[in-house]
């Protein structure tokens, strides 16, 4: 369905009301969609309303609540009156999390350094009113290095602190009524639950879930292998078994993952990118393979999350199920490209 598409969907799960359950056997939840139309050329297609929405769980089609409109306002036109929708739609919130993942050894000094200097140009140049951003680390642990903040000064010093990988912060700030990763998480599970990467990050996943929109995680690497994974001639065999849950929980809290290699090395075994690329695929993110910058996958994120249509729908579940519902979308327009995930866990 990826491979096929041109409109980026994500999905969130969140309870409906006891009074909206139809009987003891069945739970309604709202499921949140982003969705991202553009023409063949790549260019964004503005002014869609929710009749111009199909959506489809097992063919069945779902009634479309509602639709928002998220973007960065550069996509519109300096004089609003002339913007191809009503302006009064437009959300402008953007979430993004910088995820730097510690490599072991001095080698990658520079390589991490080189992260850095491309987030702190886009925090200078890139950042716009409606955007959050957050920066994160791991070593033996997740750190904190910055909750949620639109100050860059805060920004900047949190990814000094990166090259150190220090303790991070522990708590929340008590004054900030905004959206907060430690809020959700707490230091218990920050110190006890996020030893692997994969705990990591669904644990990170878990504190952004209660954001009603999609959130890009910019994730820096030099290769995720987790203890007890096979490798066999370069290759990985065999995953562990905290990385479902980990995929689970970044589509049930609506995380995109663009990834990066912080090893420039072509020549690299396959298993070096393999989990990376993964991850990017499975969250319907990108994972940056060959470019030998930086700025690549922040300029795609970028792209990606500078426009997209939050669509609203409730499906029906046996109660207490867990699973895998496939999801289609579709746009009268057949000139329309579509990108999609190919679905949403429930139950989760």
């Amino acid at each position: 369905m990826r491979a096929n598409a041109a409109l980026l969907l994500s999905f969130l799960l969140f309870p409906a009301s006891a009074s909206a359950q139809f009987n003891e056997r069945v739970d309604v939840n709202a499921v949140l969609i982003d969705a991202v139309v553009t023409d063949a050329r790549g260019n964004q297609i503005l002014g869609l309303a929710k009749d111009d929405f199909h959506v489809t769980e097992n063919g069945v089609a779902q009634v479309v609540d509602s639709v928002d409109y998220f973007t960065t306002r550069r996509l519109l036109s300096d004089n609003e009156s002339s913007a191809p929708f009503k302006v009064e739609r437009v959300r402008e919130e953007r979430y993004i999390v910088f995820f730097f993942d510690r490599p072991q050894g001095s080698g990658f000094f520079y390589e991490i350094r080189r992260a850095r200097e491309a987030v702190a140009e886009f925090i200078d140049r890139g950042m716009g009113e409606g955007d959050l951003v957050a920066i994160v680390g791991h070593d033996f642990r997740l750190k904190v290095y910055s909750d949620f903040t639109s100050d860059k000064k805060q920004l900047k010093r949190a990814l000094l602190e990166t090259a150190k990988f220090g303790r991070g912060l522990m708590r929340s700030d008590e004054k900030s009524a905004g959206p907060s990763i430690l809020r959700e998480m707490g230091e218990r599970e920050l110190v006890n639950e996020t030893g692997t990467m994969y705990e990591a990050l669904e644990s990170l996943a878990d504190s952004l879930r209660p954001i009603r929109a999609r959130k890009s995680l910019v994730l820096f690497s030099p290769g995720i292998i987790e203890q007890g994974e096979e490798i066999r001639d370069g290759a990985l065999l065999s995953t562990s078994r905290l990385y479902q849950p980990m995929i689970e929980a970044l589509n049930a809290a609506n995380v995109t993952v663009h990834a990066k290699n912080l090893n420039p090395n072509p020549g690299l075994s396959a298993v070096v990118h393999q989990t990376l690329a993964r991850i990017a695929d499975e969250t319907n993110g990108e994972y940056d393979r060959m470019s030998l910058s930086y700025k690549p996958v922040i300029t795609a994120m970028e792209k990606e999350s500078g426009g997209y249509y939050l669509i609203t729908y409730r499906s029906q579940k046996p109660r207490g199920a867990r699973g895998f519902q496939k999801v289609e979308v579709k746009v009268p327009n057949p000139e329309f490209r579509v990108k999609a995930r190919a679905g949403y866990q429930y139950g989760v």
